[in-house]
Protein backbone atom coordinates (compact mmCIF):
# COMPACT_ATOMS: atom_id res chain seq x y z
CA UNK A 1 0.00 0.00 0.00
CA UNK A 2 1.35 3.16 -0.96
CA UNK A 3 3.07 5.02 1.80
CA UNK A 4 2.37 2.35 3.96
CA UNK A 5 0.03 1.74 6.84
CA UNK A 6 0.84 3.51 10.28
CA UNK A 7 -2.46 3.28 11.62
CA UNK A 8 -6.71 2.41 11.15
CA UNK A 9 -9.99 3.65 11.55
CA UNK A 10 -11.93 1.69 13.98
CA UNK A 11 -15.07 2.61 16.06
CA UNK A 12 -15.17 6.34 15.16
CA UNK A 13 -11.06 6.45 15.94
CA UNK A 14 -8.46 7.01 14.66
CA UNK A 15 -5.63 4.37 16.26
CA UNK A 16 -2.19 3.21 16.29
CA UNK A 17 -1.52 -0.88 15.10
CA UNK A 18 -1.42 -1.57 19.01
CA UNK A 19 -4.17 0.29 20.08
CA UNK A 20 -6.34 -1.38 16.84
CA UNK A 21 -5.57 -4.75 18.04
CA UNK A 22 -6.51 -4.05 21.69
CA UNK A 23 -10.14 -2.51 20.81
CA UNK A 24 -10.40 -5.19 18.26
CA UNK A 25 -9.60 -8.08 21.48
CA UNK A 26 -11.83 -6.07 23.79
CA UNK A 27 -14.58 -6.15 20.79
CA UNK A 28 -14.27 -10.29 21.28
CA UNK A 29 -12.39 -10.07 18.02
CA UNK A 30 -9.37 -12.74 17.61
CA UNK A 31 -6.17 -11.53 16.48
CA UNK A 32 -2.96 -13.51 16.66
CA UNK A 33 -0.42 -12.63 18.62
CA UNK A 34 3.30 -12.28 17.29
CA UNK A 35 3.11 -11.23 13.85
CA UNK A 36 3.27 -7.76 11.89
CA UNK A 37 -0.23 -5.94 12.52
CA UNK A 38 -1.24 -5.71 9.03
CA UNK A 39 -1.21 -9.76 8.91
CA UNK A 40 -2.45 -10.21 12.39
CA UNK A 41 -5.65 -7.70 11.55
CA UNK A 42 -5.79 -9.57 8.04
CA UNK A 43 -6.17 -12.81 9.33
CA UNK A 44 -8.72 -12.31 11.69
CA UNK A 45 -10.31 -10.08 8.59
CA UNK A 46 -10.58 -13.72 6.84
CA UNK A 47 -11.84 -15.16 10.02
CA UNK A 48 -14.89 -13.41 10.41
CA UNK A 49 -16.17 -13.24 6.73
CA UNK A 50 -14.68 -9.52 6.04
CA UNK A 51 -12.78 -8.58 3.04
CA UNK A 52 -10.14 -6.84 4.26
CA UNK A 53 -8.96 -5.15 0.42
CA UNK A 54 -12.37 -4.05 0.13
CA UNK A 55 -13.04 -1.67 2.94
CA UNK A 56 -16.22 0.02 0.91
CA UNK A 57 -17.81 -3.35 2.01
CA UNK A 58 -17.65 -2.92 5.71
CA UNK A 59 -18.02 -0.32 8.29
CA UNK A 60 -15.06 0.58 10.31
CA UNK A 61 -17.62 0.42 13.33
CA UNK A 62 -17.26 -3.35 12.68
CA UNK A 63 -13.93 -3.65 11.64
CA UNK A 64 -10.44 -1.54 11.23
CA UNK A 65 -10.00 0.15 8.24
CA UNK A 66 -6.34 1.00 7.42
CA UNK A 67 -5.24 4.98 7.58
CA UNK A 68 -1.64 5.13 5.19
CA UNK A 69 0.74 8.01 5.64
CA UNK A 70 -0.66 9.94 2.78
CA UNK A 71 -4.05 9.94 4.88
CA UNK A 72 -2.98 11.42 8.01
CA UNK A 73 -3.06 14.63 8.30
CA UNK A 74 -3.80 17.10 11.42
CA UNK A 75 -5.50 20.31 10.91
CA UNK A 76 -4.21 23.46 12.87
CA UNK A 77 -6.91 25.93 13.40
CA UNK A 78 -5.37 27.99 16.80
CA UNK A 79 -2.71 29.47 14.90
CA UNK A 80 -2.78 33.58 14.82
CA UNK A 81 -2.32 35.60 12.15
CA UNK A 82 -2.60 32.91 9.19
CA UNK A 83 -4.38 30.52 7.43
CA UNK A 84 -5.06 26.99 9.20
CA UNK A 85 -1.86 24.81 8.75
CA UNK A 86 -2.09 21.59 8.79
CA UNK A 87 0.48 18.72 10.19
CA UNK A 88 1.43 15.75 8.00
CA UNK A 89 0.53 13.21 10.99
CA UNK A 90 -2.05 12.30 13.18
CA UNK A 91 -2.33 10.91 16.46
CA UNK A 92 -3.84 7.71 17.77
CA UNK A 93 -6.95 8.59 20.00
CA UNK A 94 -5.54 5.31 22.28
CA UNK A 95 -2.24 6.14 23.46
CA UNK A 96 -2.11 9.45 22.20
CA UNK A 97 1.44 8.55 19.90
CA UNK A 98 1.90 9.98 16.23
CA UNK A 99 1.20 7.70 14.03
CA UNK A 100 3.66 8.45 11.71
CA UNK A 101 6.35 9.33 13.94
CA UNK A 102 6.23 6.61 16.13
CA UNK A 103 6.08 8.31 19.34
CA UNK A 104 3.84 10.79 22.14
CA UNK A 105 4.93 14.50 22.07
CA UNK A 106 7.52 15.32 24.72
CA UNK A 107 6.62 16.50 28.32
CA UNK A 108 6.11 20.01 28.63
CA UNK A 109 9.29 20.44 30.25
CA UNK A 110 10.65 18.61 27.75
CA UNK A 111 9.27 21.17 25.23
CA UNK A 112 10.59 23.80 26.96
CA UNK A 113 14.13 22.82 26.92
CA UNK A 114 14.15 22.14 23.34
CA UNK A 115 12.45 25.51 22.52
CA UNK A 116 14.80 27.37 24.82
CA UNK A 117 18.31 25.92 23.41
CA UNK A 118 16.90 25.51 19.60
CA UNK A 119 15.97 29.20 19.75
CA UNK A 120 18.18 30.45 22.59
CA UNK A 121 15.44 31.68 24.25
CA UNK A 122 15.70 32.89 28.25
CA UNK A 123 14.64 29.54 30.04
CA UNK A 124 11.34 31.82 31.31
CA UNK A 125 10.10 32.78 28.02
CA UNK A 126 10.80 29.31 26.62
CA UNK A 127 8.45 28.10 28.93
CA UNK A 128 5.90 30.51 27.67
CA UNK A 129 6.73 29.82 24.02
CA UNK A 130 6.73 26.38 24.75
CA UNK A 131 2.73 26.68 26.09
CA UNK A 132 1.67 28.73 23.47
CA UNK A 133 3.15 26.24 21.18
CA UNK A 134 1.08 23.15 22.06
CA UNK A 135 -1.91 25.08 22.50
CA UNK A 136 -1.48 25.52 18.72
CA UNK A 137 -1.35 21.83 18.03
CA UNK A 138 2.67 22.00 17.94
CA UNK A 139 3.34 19.82 20.63
CA UNK A 140 6.37 18.08 19.20
CA UNK A 141 9.38 19.65 18.23
CA UNK A 142 9.26 17.84 14.48
CA UNK A 143 6.58 20.04 13.83
CA UNK A 144 7.88 23.22 15.07
CA UNK A 145 9.56 26.18 12.91
CA UNK A 146 11.85 28.93 13.84
CA UNK A 147 8.64 31.48 12.26
CA UNK A 148 6.55 29.44 14.83
CA UNK A 149 8.53 29.82 17.77
CA UNK A 150 9.76 33.73 17.05
CA UNK A 151 5.74 34.78 16.65
CA UNK A 152 5.06 33.30 20.26
CA UNK A 153 7.81 35.19 21.78
CA UNK A 154 6.35 38.17 20.47
CA UNK A 155 3.34 37.79 22.19
CA UNK A 156 5.00 37.30 26.13
CA UNK A 157 6.75 40.44 27.81
CA UNK A 158 10.67 40.14 27.65
CA UNK A 159 13.98 41.76 26.90
CA UNK A 160 14.63 42.92 24.15
CA UNK A 161 17.83 41.84 23.08
CA UNK A 162 20.12 43.60 19.86
CA UNK A 163 22.69 40.71 19.82
CA UNK A 164 25.92 42.01 17.23
CA UNK A 165 29.74 40.55 16.97
CA UNK A 166 32.33 42.56 18.46
CA UNK A 167 36.13 42.75 18.85
CA UNK A 168 38.94 40.81 17.36
CA UNK A 169 38.43 37.81 17.17
CA UNK A 170 35.01 38.78 17.06
CA UNK A 171 32.33 37.63 19.65
CA UNK A 172 28.62 38.02 20.35
CA UNK A 173 28.18 40.86 22.21
CA UNK A 174 23.92 40.92 23.49
CA UNK A 175 22.70 44.74 24.24
CA UNK A 176 19.71 45.88 25.89
CA UNK A 177 18.68 48.29 23.47
CA UNK A 178 18.88 49.05 19.67
CA UNK A 179 22.67 49.72 18.17
CA UNK A 180 21.51 50.78 15.23
CA UNK A 181 18.32 52.00 12.42
CA UNK A 182 16.50 48.63 11.42
CA UNK A 183 17.49 46.18 14.81
CA UNK A 184 14.88 44.12 16.00
CA UNK A 185 14.98 41.96 18.94
CA UNK A 186 17.20 38.57 18.77
CA UNK A 187 14.31 36.77 20.60
CA UNK A 188 11.07 37.79 18.66
CA UNK A 189 12.52 39.65 15.51
CA UNK A 190 10.26 42.88 16.38
CA UNK A 191 11.83 46.33 16.70
CA UNK A 192 12.03 47.94 19.51
CA UNK A 193 9.01 50.15 19.81
CA UNK A 194 6.67 46.59 20.38
CA UNK A 195 7.92 45.91 23.19
CA UNK A 196 6.77 46.85 26.36
CA UNK A 197 8.36 46.87 30.06
CA UNK A 198 7.41 46.66 33.78
CA UNK A 199 7.47 49.51 35.67
CA UNK A 200 9.34 47.92 39.13
CA UNK A 201 7.79 50.87 41.19
CA UNK A 202 4.25 51.20 40.07
CA UNK A 203 4.08 47.40 38.12
CA UNK A 204 2.49 48.74 35.44
CA UNK A 205 3.70 47.49 31.52
CA UNK A 206 4.71 50.77 29.65
CA UNK A 207 6.09 50.61 26.04
CA UNK A 208 8.96 50.96 24.80
CA UNK A 209 8.78 54.56 23.34
CA UNK A 210 6.35 56.15 25.80
CA UNK A 211 7.21 58.54 28.71
CA UNK A 212 7.42 57.28 32.42
CA UNK A 213 8.15 59.06 35.60
CA UNK A 214 10.09 55.88 37.13
CA UNK A 215 12.88 54.23 36.71
CA UNK A 216 12.22 50.72 34.33
CA UNK A 217 14.03 47.59 34.79
CA UNK A 218 13.83 45.90 31.52
CA UNK A 219 12.15 42.44 32.02
CA UNK A 220 12.91 38.61 31.64
CA UNK A 221 15.64 36.96 32.60
CA UNK A 222 18.96 38.95 31.04
CA UNK A 223 19.86 41.87 33.97
CA UNK A 224 20.62 44.66 32.38
CA UNK A 225 20.67 47.81 33.81
CA UNK A 226 17.46 49.72 34.86
CA UNK A 227 16.18 52.08 31.92
CA UNK A 228 16.22 55.52 32.99
CA UNK A 229 12.25 56.77 31.37
CA UNK A 230 11.71 60.86 31.01
CA UNK A 231 8.97 62.32 33.26
CA UNK A 232 5.85 63.09 31.94
CA UNK A 233 5.07 66.01 34.38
Amino acid sequence: MIGGVVGYSYTAETLCPSCTIKGMRANGIKVQAGKPHEDAIRRAAEKIGIDFDDEASYDNGDFPKTVTEQMAETELTEVPDGAPGCISDERCDGCGKWLILGEKSPSEAALTRYVRDSYELPHALARQVAGELRSWGLSHPEFIKEENARQAAAMFPHDFACVEFRGNPQRVVMFSTPQSDGDTCFYCEQPWEKHEFTCGTCGIDIPATDLHRHEIPIKGQLKFRMRKAVATA
